[in-house]
């Protein structure tokens, strides 16, 4: 079986397939990547399934191929043929927070409740990727390489959300607020969250919700009124109001926006037809 060796760890590397479904009311995160498309994609690329696990880094990540194989990077959008001993390093595309890489085959890692997904939050999954370690790749799939390059996919400049459940915990106005401001993304970013910083957001009530289920793209806010949004590794429940959710094909513009970076939001059409 050929290997993939860990020459460099890089930052905040994972491995991720799909996810990890059906244990939310076990307070299981679906987990899997943080930008879905990209990483379905460098597995098209390389002709895995598009759920197949791959690599996902912050950047810094330095693999050697212990034999010939085929890989794909975010960073490239172009499969590529890899000799035994060759290097591949692993960055981000520019303006991005998060890359992928895949090979071809995938990572063949033992699953855990059905999915290779490591989970940040519990450590389930896969362990760490740490220097020297070696991955596993799964037998070919035996498909055709049907693309040469991906294009670039283009994020909308704002990010589309939907009325939370509990909206009636804020002062009026506050949704038209939310959308009206520019956030700006803070250090405190990870596979869990994402903290926003701007004019906080007031509460009519100001006691805290006993627990209650979270959702992917949901922006709880606790006291100092600074909005969070959930990302891949979320709990599965929370006590901070929910104003709005972001909607699942946004997901990924929070999740790349790099610390310092601006965000905007808008409401969903159909959530603004609701509201006249």
């Amino acid at each position: 079986m050929t290997v993939l060796e860990i020459v460099r760890s890089g930052w905040a590397t994972t491995i991720q397939d799909g996810g990890r479904m059906g244990y939310a009311a076990l307070g299981v995160p679906h987990g899997g990547p943080l930008d879905r498309h990209l990483h379905q994609l460098v597995n098209r690329l390389v002709g895995n399934d598009s759920d197949a696990a791959a690599l996902e880094t912050a950047g810094g990540l330095a693999l050697r191929a212990a034999g010939p194989m085929v890989v794909a990077t975010s960073a490239e959008l172009v499969a590529r043929s890899v000799g035994a001993g060759e290097t591949i390093d692993v960055d981000p595309a520019a303006g991005d927070l998060w890359g992928y890489v895949a090979v071809r085959g995938g990572l063949a890692v033992e699953r855990v409740l059905g999915s290779r997904s490591h989970d940040t939050l519990s450590g389930l999954g896969p362990p760490d990727v740490t220097a020297s370690m070696m991955l596993p790749i799964g037998p070919d799939p035996g498909t055709a390489l049907a693309l040469d390059q991906a294009p670039p996919r283009l994020r909308p400049p704002t990010v589309t959300v939907w009325p939370g459940p509990r909206v009636d915990w804020f002062v009026d106005g506050t949704v038209e607020r939310l959308i009206a401001a520019t956030w700006t993304v803070t250090k405190d970013v990870s596979r869990v969250g994402a903290r926003l910083d701007g004019p906080p957001l007031a509460r009519r009530r100001p006691e805290e919700l006993a627990s209650e289920g979270l959702v992917l793209g949901a922006i709880q806010v606790p006291p100092d009124g600074l909005p969070v949004v959930m990302l891949a590794d979320h709990p599965t429940t929370g006590g901070y109001p929910v104003i709005a959710v972001v909607d699942p094909a946004d997901v990924a513009t929070i999740a790349q926006t790099r610390p310092g970076n601006a965000v905007r939001f808008r409401l969903h059409r159909d959530a603004t037809r609701a509201r006249a």
